[in-house]
């Protein structure tokens, strides 16, 4: 949860009549908004959770753009190299069986690969695509059904941010693979002439 001012909101807790009431409250000392009721901000954002799958067709169409990027030849180079450091791992580890590589240097040259590996492009992102869609779709009746506990799990899934001003809510951030998923809600520029630009959706499954 974020404030407008661009600090992060603190939650904190307190006791009316014997009942509890949780809020949100800006850290920022230079900003004066109001504390915002936690309950019913939650709810909103539970809310837009399960209204925000786009339509089949949208997703079909962002589905075929991924393959079509998936086909330009900086993806086929990835995935020699990916093949590349899979055998470099495989020969270091060999090394360091055979006695020719400290405990520390392999661990370090080990490291340095996998994190080489972990900025590539994964293997079939085309795959990953169709698993994320699976659990997105499933979104509206999950909500319905959660306890409070997996609708945490549920918020860290798809939601990265939630930005708000005052008392309500502003936008909704989501998470890198929720993207092509969810509906977009574009924030004008206060000048009116520009619109804030959006991410492009698909580039968490390019890479």
């Amino acid at each position: 949860m974020r404030c407008v001012c661009g600090t992060r909101m603190r939650g904190e807790a307190h006791v009316q009549r014997g009942s509890e009431i949780r809020y949100y409250r800006c850290p920022n000392g230079a900003c004066h908004r109001p504390r915002l009721p936690a309950d019913r901000i939650e709810r909103e954002v539970v809310s837009a959770i399960g209204q925000a799958v786009l339509p089949d067709a949208v997703i079909d169409a962002a589905r075929a753009e991924l393959r079509r990027r998936l086909a330009v030849p900086q993806v086929v180079v990835s995935g020699r190299q990916r093949a590349r450091l899979q055998t470099r791992l495989e020969q270091l580890r060999k090394q360091h069986q055979w006695g020719d590589l400290s405990d520390a240097d392999y661990l370090a040259q080990r490291d340095a690969v996998n994190a080489t590996l972990n900025s590539l492009p994964d293997d079939d992102r085309i795959r990953s695509f169709d698993a994320y869609r699976t659990r997105l779709l499933a979104l509206p009746e999950a909500v319905r059904v959660a306890t409070p506990e997996r609708l945490e799990e549920l918020c860290h899934i798809v939601v990265a941010e939630v930005l708000v001003s005052e008392r309500e809510l502003q936008a909704i951030e989501w998470t890198p693979p929720a993207r092509p998923f969810v509906a977009k809600r574009q924030r004008a520029c206060p000048q009116g002439a520009l619109r804030v630009r959006e991410p492009d959706t698909l580039a968490w499954y390019v890479g």
